[in-house]
């Protein structure tokens, strides 16, 4: 199994690794079965006629988890050790969308939070109210490194960084969480991170293919809500601003 597997035509992960895996693929006697994880680009390597690696595959989509599979990963780890309110369950799936990490993450955080009252001897109860998760959830936004948020931003160019940015900037989690692309166009020029309107809409529709993204008719928004947290607290306007737009 080959995880990030759409950096391979970059050869970002090796510049031998393409011609080995399609040796395994091909050995005449033992011949090896290939499994790759990346993104939606994975498709598009597919309809790449010289692609040996990927025109012929099979795709299967992961996505998120329901909200059923989020709940679980909350509670199933602190079983006999913490209560979680019904309504901090629901709110940990709207503000992660099922990502299984950020979900983990929360968790991890929570117990820990608890094991270091118990430590000091402060007097607590075991029930996880919704300002609990809220400061974890502050927590885990503010994580000095969140692979969560930081593989895909890091992966994307400056164009990618503007649009997020303008979006993260102009949304919220309740009031205005979407808007279309003459609302993000007018957050971009407000900015000063302008770019071309095609541009801006191819952007849109790659993040929206990735799940980065929710489309809503003409409308755009943060799929998961903590990750337009994230950029509005890391990546500012002011400091996307200063990236070298080529």
């Amino acid at each position: 199994m080959v995880d990030e597997a759409d950096l391979m035509p970059e050869r970002r992960l090796g510049e031998l690794l393409p011609g080995f895996l399609r040796a395994l693929m091909q050995g005449p006697r033992y011949p090896v079965v290939l499994l790759f994880c990346g993104t939606t680009r994975l498709h598009a390597m597919a309809r790449d006629y010289f692609s040996i690696l990927f025109n012929t595959a099979q795709f299967r989509t992961v996505s998120y988890l329901t909200e059923a599979e989020s709940a679980e990963v909350l509670t199933k780890p602190a079983d006999g050790i913490l209560e979680y309110d019904p309504s901090v369950l629901a709110e940990g799936y709207q503000l992660t969308r099922g990502q299984p990490l950020l979900l983990q993450l929360i968790g991890a955080t929570l117990i820990n939070a608890f094991n270091e009252q118990a430590r000091c001897g402060e007097e607590r109860s075991n029930y996880v109210s919704t300002a609990d998760f809220a400061r974890a959830v502050n927590t885990v936004v503010q994580l000095e490194t969140n692979a969560a948020f930081e593989n895909h931003w890091q992966d994307s160019d400056p164009q990618t960084h503007r649009v997020l940015a303008a979006l993260a900037w102009a949304t919220d989690d309740h009031n205005r969480r979407q808007f279309d692309i003459d609302g993000i166009e007018a957050a971009m020029t407000e900015n000063r991170l302008p770019l071309p309107r095609a541009d801006i809409f191819r952007i849109l529709e790659h993040l929206a293919d990735d799940e980065v993204l929710e489309r809503d008719g003409p409308t755009y928004r943060f799929w998961v809500p903590m990750y337009r947290r994230w950029i509005a607290w890391r990546w500012p306007p002011q400091r996307v601003r200063d990236e070298m737009v080529i």
